[in-house]
C-alpha cells in the first residue's frame, strides 16, 4: 500500500466521530483544496495533522505525523517525511478550510436538562476577548502587531480573538479573529449569526455600545453587560426593584461609523440599569430585559458573575489543550489556521465532556467532568484507532465517555476572589519585536531578512546600536 493511500486511512481517534472523513472531504472540496494527483500528504490527512498539532501541542511535526499514522500499512514513507514537506502541505491547505470545519462542528451543546446552562427559559452565553501570543516573525509582526511602550514595540505579536460560548458547557458557538489593534467591540459584531431568540449574552465592561446592542437585539437575543460609568444613559423612570429604565442616543460619530459599515441604528436605545455595591465600588449592569417582575434584579446580579465561566474556557483552551505559550505558526495564514483548529478541537473535547455528564447515569454538571482527563483520553485513542472502521470508532467513543465519567470532580464552591497578579514580572523588557530594524527574526523562508544579526545574549535587553561588553572569563 502506498503512502498516499495510507494517508487516506488516517483517523483522529475518537474525535473522528466529530470530524468525519466525509465532513472533512466536503469542506476541502468547498474551498477547492482537493489534490489533482495522488500525494503522499493528501488534503484530508493534512486537516487531521493540523488538528493533531493542537492535541499534541508540545510535540514536533515529525512526532505528530508518526502518532497519527503509526500502525497503518504503508505508513513508513509518512513517518520518514521531513518537516519542510509538512510545512508546505499546511500552506497549500490554507486557513479557510479549518475555519469552515470549525463552523460546521461548533454550536450549542446544552440540552434542556443541562445544569447551569439555562435561566428562566433563556440559554446563557458568555462573550469575551482573549489574546494569543504568536512567534516573532516579520510576517506576524506586520500583520497582527502587538504591545508597545513609548512607541517601541516589545514582546510577542498577538492575535486578538472574541469568543461566544455557552456558560453551562464551555462549548464555543462562534469566534472572530483579528489583530492586536482590532477592538473587541468591532470583532463582536461578527458573531451575530450564532445567536437568536431565547439567548442571553453576558459580557464584561467595555462591550456595551449602541452598535452592539442594536446588532445583537436585532437577532432576538437579550444582553446583560456591565456598564462603564458614562454609559448609563438618561434615566426615564425608577422601577419597583430599585433598577431604572434609561435611554441613550447614538452619537454622530457612531452613526457615521455605522453608516460606513451599512448598519442601521435606532434613534434611541431603551435599556434597564441595575446598580449594586461590590466592596467599596458601585457597579452598573445594562440589560435589555426590562420587565422587573419576570427578571428580578437580584437574580441578574448573581447571573452576571457566571460570565467568569468563559475565562475558564480560555484557560482550558490555552493552558490545558495548548502549551500556555506562543503558537507554533510563523506565517499569518498559519496562525489563523492554528487558531481555528484549536477552537474546533476544544469544542470537540467539550462535546465529549458534555456527553459524559449527560449520557451515563444521572446527569451532572459538566464542570465535574475533568477537561484535562478528556484531553488525555482523546490523545491515547489516536494511535490505537488509526485506520479504524466507523463501528470501532463508535465503540471507542462509548468507552471514552464512560472513562471520562469515572471519578467526578468535586462540586465547585462558587467562591469569588478579587483580581490580582499572582506572578509579578520581575524582569526588564528583553527585546523588541522583529521587523522593527532592531532585531533579526531568524532564518525562516517566510521571514527573509538582510539585516546583520546583532550580538544579543539571553536575559539582556537589546539596545539598537549598542553591543554589551562580554563578561570576563573566570
Amino acid at each position: 500500500m502506498s503512502g498516499g493511500t495510507a494517508g487516506l486511512r488516517a483517523r483522529l481517534g475518537v474525535l473522528t466521530v466529530v470530524f468525519t472523513p466525509e465532513l472533512v472531504d466536503e469542506v476541502i472540496a468547498e474551498h477547492g483544496r482537493v489534490e489533482r494527483r495522488r500525494r503522499l500528504l493528501p488534503s484530508r490527512l493534512v486537516v487531521y495533522f493540523v488538528l493533531a498539532l493542537c492535541l499534541f501541542a508540545r510535540e514536533s511535526y515529525e512526532e505528530v505525523i508518526r502518532l497519527l499514522t503509526s500502525g497503518l500499512p504503508g505508513s513508513r514513507a509518512l513517518v520518514q517525511i521531513n518537516r519542510s514537506s509538512l510545512y508546505r502541505a499546511r500552506a497549500r491547505l490554507g486557513d479557510q478550510v479549518l475555519e469552515t470545519l470549525f463552523r460546521q462542528v461548533a454550536g450549542p451543546l446544552a440540552t434542556p436538562g443541562t445544569p447551569g446552562a439555562w435561566w428562566r427559559g433563556l440559554r446563557l452565553l458568555a462573550l469575551d476577548g482573549t489574546q494569543f501570543d504568536v512567534p516573532d516573525s516579520v510576517g506576524n509582526g506586520q500583520t497582527f502587531d502587538g504591545p508597545s511602550t513609548g512607541g517601541t514595540p516589545f514582546g510577542f505579536p498577538q492575535v486578538r480573538s472574541v469568543v461566544l460560548s455557552e456558560i453551562g458547557t464551555h462549548g464555543v458557538l462562534d469566534a472572530a479573529v483579528g489583530g492586536y489593534r482590532d477592538g473587541e467591540r468591532g470583532l463582536a459584531l461578527e458573531l451575530t449569526g450564532a445567536i437568536g431568540p431565547g439567548d442571553l449574552v453576558i459580557a464584561d465592561r467595555g462591550f456595551w455600545s449602541a452598535e452592539l446592542v442594536a446588532a445583537f437585539t436585532a437577532t432576538g437575543a437579550d444582553l446583560l453587560i456591565r456598564l462603564q460609568s458614562n454609559h448609563r444613559g438618561t434615566t426615564v423612570s425608577e422601577l419597583a426593584d430599585g433598577s431604572c429604565l434609561s435611554t441613550s442616543q447614538p452619537s454622530k460619530q457612531v452613526r457615521r461609523r455605522a453608516k460606513a459599515a451599512e448598519r442601521v441604528l435606532p434613534e434611541r436605545i431603551t435599556f434597564r440599569v441595575i446598580s449594586f455595591a461590590a466592596g467599596d465600588s458601585m457597579l452598573h449592569l445594562g440589560t435589555t430585559l426590562t420587565d422587573p417582575e419576570r427578571f428580578p434584579a437580584d437574580e441578574l446580579i448573581a447571573l452576571y458573575r457566571q460570565r467568569w465561566e468563559i475565562e475558564l474556557a480560555f484557560d482550558e483552551l490555552k493552558n490545558h489543550l495548548g502549551t500556555g505559550g506562543p503558537l507554533r505558526s510563523r506565517t499569518p495564514e498559519g496562525v489563523r489556521q492554528e487558531i481555528w483548529a484549536y477552537l474546533a478541537v476544544h469544542h470537540a473535547v467539550r462535546r465529549l465532556a458534555h456527553d459524559a455528564a449527560a449520557s451515563t447515569g444521572p446527569q451532572v454538571d459538566s464542570d465535574r467532568i475533568s477537561y484535562l482527563k478528556c484531553v488525555r483520553i482523546i490523545r491515547t485513542s489516536v494511535t490505537p484507532q488509526a485506520g479504524a472502521t466507523p463501528a470501532k470508532l463508535t465503540r471507542a467513543l462509548v468507552q471514552a465517555v464512560h472513562e471520562a465519567r469515572h471519578r467526578l470532580l468535586a462540586p465547585r464552591s462558587g467562591r469569588r476572589c478579587p483580581r490580582a497578579i499572582k506572578k509579578p514580572n520581575r524582569w526588564p523588557i528583553l527585546r523588541t519585536r522583529a521587523g522593527r530594524d532592531q532585531v533579526d527574526p531568524g532564518r525562516h523562508a517566510n521571514s527573509p531578512t538582510a539585516k546583520v544579526k546583532p550580538d544579543r545574549r539571553a536575559g539582556r535587553p537589546f539596545i539598537s546600536g549598542a553591543h554589551p561588553t562580554p563578561p570576563p572569563l573566570r
